[in-house]
């Protein structure tokens, strides 16, 4: 019997870019089921099945996880500059939430979304490990340490398998000229698709992997976070590289 994967966050840039690739790749389509957690938006396809759900109504989350196995945890405030009173029910209520219904209703992973921001304190020329110690510059940085330590907690004190991704600078496939354009550096952008590619393999990944950090990267020329646990663990295989695609922008 195939997995059934629930996207919580589907409507962001991040979402809309798994289902879209979802939709595309057969291979993704063969291994599990995808659906749809929706909140406050419409669904953004009619191809996929639906659940409701509110980060904040614990029973919500428990109709919405019922005979889920895996939980894909986008929904949160994205802005790196929100402040803290902006970030509480989402980022931090809301992903305790999620994580304890999860644990509650026997789900068998949880995929969580963290971010470079909380690993921003390192320097750019050096290449962070899984191991390493989260160095957050802003409070939204931090609610994603705090995911990151929820992620182990409930890794350890229960059944619940939980990969935590540190998304990097996400690049949309019609959005990569914006990247090339407004940054300076690209050591932490991640193509839609190499993003997609790695929630799949999380998805699919041994079950025997009870946590781990991942980076959400593209294979970029430079880049400030090391690739290699999730290749040899998950199987990732990144293949674009921000640097060779501006290049050919300018």
């Amino acid at each position: 019997m195939k997995k059934k994967v629930l996207l919580l966050g589907a409507s962001g840039n991040i979402g809309t870019g798994f289902i879209e690739n979802y939709l595309e790749n057969q291979e993704y389509q063969k291994d599990y089921d995808l659906i749809i957690g929706i909140h406050q938006h419409n669904s953004i396809t009619d191809k996929l099945k639906t659940r409701k759900f509110s980060l904040t109504d614990l029973d919500s989350l428990r109709k919405a996880f019922q005979g889920i196995d895996v939980i894909i945890n986008l929904a949160a405030n994205p802005h790196p500059e929100a402040d803290f009173e902006n970030l509480i029910d989402s980022n931090l209520i809301g992903a305790y939430n999620v994580f304890q219904i999860a644990k509650e209703k026997k789900v068998a992973r949880v995929i969580f979304a963290s971010s470079v921001h909380a690993i921003k304190g390192y320097d750019l020329d050096y290449k962070v490990r899984a191991e390493d110690a989260p160095k957050p510059l802003t409070i939204y940085g931090a609610t994603k340490a705090f995911g990151e330590a929820l992620c182990y907690t409930f890794s350890q004190n229960s059944e619940l398998s939980c990969i935590a991704i540190r998304i990097g600078a996400y690049a949309a496939k019609e959005k990569m000229h914006n990247v090339c354009s407004q940054r300076t550096d690209y050591h932490y952008v991640v193509s839609q698709k190499d993003l997609s590619q790695l929630i799949h393999k999380t998805i699919i990944a041994p079950e025997k992997i009870k946590y781990t950090i991942l980076a959400g990267i593209s294979n970029n020329k430079k880049h400030s976070m090391d690739l290699e646990l999730a290749k040899k663990l998950v199987n990732y295989n990144p293949k674009d590289d921000a640097y060779a695609i501006c290049e050919k922008t300018r």
